[in-house]
This record gives C-alpha cells, structure tokens and sequence, in this order.
C-alpha cells in the first residue's frame, strides 16, 4: 500500500492488468528472489514514481478540496461551498495561482525513496514473515493469511510513509482564505513542528485504521469482480500463442488483434470505477479527520462521530463528495500505466 501513501486500489496498476494474480508477499518477494532489488532498480522506481506523482498532483489536490471544504469551512479557510470540481479549480487559479496546483508535491517526490525502501524492505520480508507463520492447509486458511499478511506488511510500511503522506496531503489542503492571506503551514516542517503533534506525535497516524479498512475494501471488491467477469473477457493472442509453444507463426498469433487489448482494459477500468467508488466513502471520511486534527475545537473523537455528522448534515451525497475529480484520476493514472509510468 502506497496513495497516493495511497490505497493499491487507487492505483490505476490495477487497470492495466487484470489478470489474476499470487497473493502479493510472493509476487513481491520473487522480485526480491529474482535479484530484481538493485540500485538501477530503485532508481528507476523512484524516477517513475516521482514523475506518475507529479503529473497527477493537479488532480489529487483539487480532489483533496473537495473532498475536505466542509472542514476547510469549519477551519475558516474556505468561505464558500465549491459545487463543482470546476468551480474549485477556478477557485485555487484565482485565490493561488497556477502553481499552487502542486502545492504539496515536493514533499511527496522526496519521500519516495524512503517510501520505497520501505515497502521492499520492511514490507515485502514482514508479509512473507506473517504468511509462513500462518496455517494454510485449506483455501480459507490460506484467503485469511494472505490478508492478515497483507494487513500486516501494510502497517509496518505505513510506519514510514504514512507520516509524510499525512503532511503532503494537509499542505494540499492548506488554502487561502483570500489572495493576501498567508498559508497557515508554508512548508512540511512547519507541519511537522505544530505544537499539537509535538505534544502528540500519535497524530500523525490519524485515520490509519480507514487506510487499511479502505485497502480491503477495494482489494475484497476489486478481487471479486475480477473473478465474475474475467471468464468472459476474451485472452490475449500474445498469451495463446506463448501457451502454443511461441509459435508467433500460428494462427492464433496471425489472427491477434487490438480487440482482445481494448476489452480487457474496458473491463479492467470498469472493476477499477466500480472498486474506486466502494472505496471513495471510507477514503473521504479518513480525509476529514486528518484535517481537523490539529485544531483542539473541531478535532473529531471518533471516526463514527465524523461519519454520523457527514450523514445529517449533508446526506449521502456528502461521502460522495470529489468522486468525479477521483474517478478523473483514476483514469489519467491508468492511462500513464499503459504508457509506462507504472507504479
């Protein structure tokens, strides 16, 4: 688990290629394995995601302030509701500029090299550590330790990176109230050095229980309609002819298509559509709470308590809230899966 630190399900990877695949400790780990783990590697890694998050940085944080204007509002930040995802980028162009639309990025490239770190080398050895440590003589022993491997690779990644995630994601949403005004963090040490979370460095971790409730959603739901549509989906030629012996020569091979291609991605964007829409709820509610965390006043004491005044004050159109700004995202970032800028 990364987010954009962002949910796998997020990820637009899931898009690219909706094949089945081995629980992720073991397609991990055989990169590991395969001696795949080098400093070119990391390297390249790191370019690749500094660039994905940077193209896609408009985006998330237009989605951000959306997502978070009824707490900007409670803050005094934001003095009137944005409707649209159009009128909240006219509002940012106006108020910040058009650089303010990558406010937040440079933290978010400089932890990718920690991030990734993490994730090979605190993640993948913690889930393979889980996962044989678990019983898995049946099919749902072996569907439950790979989740509980999962969840608990996750988390000893999240130690790293979900801090930095936290202060990429408030300078976002720092807005001004008008054009004059200052920020109220001008940069990720002043987020960093707020009194509140010296006093309680425990915040910072604020809302990492929805992240991984948010994980399993997406992966339970993305997994399952993967299975019902997948037998339907037409193979790849490219594929029937490798399980043909390689004979690109065969009639399997001379009769491919882009068909084949165009349908198998048409299905892999509409399980991702779907999955992302599952998850947006438990990611919007997680959102808010990270907000109002460092103000004592609006600061909420529950995740409940944030759900409950999402539902009487704004109804359930309000956990819906910066879905179509998401859903855009969600398709950018596949689309720069397809030409290569993978996660």
């Amino acid at each position: 688990m990364s987010g954009n630190t962002t949910y796998p399900v997020a990820s637009s990877s899931a898009v690219a290629s909706p094949r089945r695949s081995p629980p992720p400790h073991e397609s991990q780990q055989q990169e590991v394995d395969d001696g795949f783990i080098s400093i070119p590697y990391i390297q390249q890694l790191c370019v690749l995601r500094a660039i994905h998050r940077t193209i896609l940085a408009p985006l998330d944080r237009v989605k951000y302030v959306m997502q978070c204007q009824k707490e900007l509002q409670r803050l005094g930040t934001l003095r009137h509701e944005l409707p649209t995802t159009l009128h909240c980028a006219r509002h940012l162009l106006r108020m910040e500029g058009a650089r303010s639309f990558w406010r937040g990025n440079l933290i978010q490239v400089v932890s990718v090299l920690p991030v990734t770190l993490a994730h090979l080398f605190i993640m993948v050895p913690t889930q393979s550590f889980l996962f044989s440590l678990a019983p898995t003589h049946s099919a749902a022993s072996y569907t439950m330790a790979s989740y509980l491997s999962l969840i608990g690779g996750a988390l000893a990644a999240s130690m790293v990176s979900y801090p930095l995630e936290f202060a990429r994601f408030r300078l976002a949403v720092d807005v001004k109230a008008y054009k004059t005004a200052p920020y109220e963090f001008r940069h990720t040490l002043a987020f960093f050095s707020h009194p509140v979370l010296n006093e309680c460095p425990h915040y910072l971790y604020r809302g990492l229980g929805l992240f991984v409730l948010g994980s399993l959603v997406f992966k339970t739901v993305h997994g399952a309609l993967m299975r019902v549509v997948w037998p339907y989906v037409p193979p790849d030629h490219s594929c029937a002819a490798e399980d043909a012996g390689g004979d690109h020569s065969s009639p399997v091979h001379r009769g491919s298509s882009w068909m084949p291609a165009l349908t198998q991605i048409s299905c892999g964007l509409c399980v991702a559509t779907v999955s992302t829409l599952c998850l947006h709820p438990v990611d919007l509610v997680r959102r808010r709470l990270m907000v109002s965390v460092t103000d004592d006043r609006l600061r909420y004491k529950s995740a409940w308590q944030c759900v409950q005044r999402i539902a009487q004050r704004e109804g359930i159109r309000g956990f819906y809230r910066g879905s179509c700004i998401t859903l855009l995202r969600m398709a950018v970032g596949s689309s720069l899966v397809l030409a290569g800028l993978s996660n």
